[in-house]
């Protein structure tokens, strides 16, 4: 074997290392490395994952036949449970509202509105601030829900009263 200077040095495969040999020794202990961490971590976090799974288990048990109405009192807020049925009971099941988005699109409002009002048909007419420049309501459903969002109950009023609030806030009338 040549090197740098032209020297010409002897090959002697003892004093060789092998390149490939030192990566393979190299992979096999990162790996175990690897294995050896991964189970020292579901050890750790065995003993809190089993608490959790056991109090989310026991929350299930103890909650087994609650009826829908305290789920939704639980879930929503009483002010939001009341408000929902109070539509509930104003728009029977397969009837028809006109369904308008009061807070940010990102909030999801009127999908947990429409939701809780399943089977009633909901009619989506967008956010309250591109409605508010048109004025304009379709002629079918004639209660108007204002669906907010973070907790906040939704609104419910007849469309002339929606309407004649319109032209008030946005100086119609």
């Amino acid at each position: 074997m040549t090197v740098k200077g032209g020297l010409d040095l002897p090959l002697d495969p003892a004093t060789v290392i092998d390149i490939s040999e030192m990566l393979s020794f190299a992979g096999s202990v990162f790996r175990a490395l690897t294995l050896g961490l991964l189970v020292v971590f579901f050890v750790a976090a065995l003993p809190q994952a089993a608490v959790h799974v056991a109090e989310r288990a026991g929350e299930t048990v103890r909650r087994w036949n609650e009826p829908p109405e305290a789920a939704r009192r639980r879930l929503l807020g009483e002010p939001c449970a009341a408000a929902i049925e109070r539509i509930r009971r104003a728009v029977p099941p397969g009837g028809e509202y006109l369904l308008i988005e009061g807070a940010p699109p990102w909030e999801g409002g009127s999908y947990w509105v429409r939701f809780e009002l399943a089977p009633r048909r909901a009619r989506f007419l967008g956010p309250l601030s591109e409605l508010a420049v048109s004025r304009r309501l379709p002629p079918q459903g004639s209660l108007v829900v204002i669906a907010f969002g973070d907790g906040d109950p939704p609104l419910m009023m007849d469309r002339e009263a929606f309407l004649r609030e319109l032209d008030r806030i946005h100086g119609g009338g």
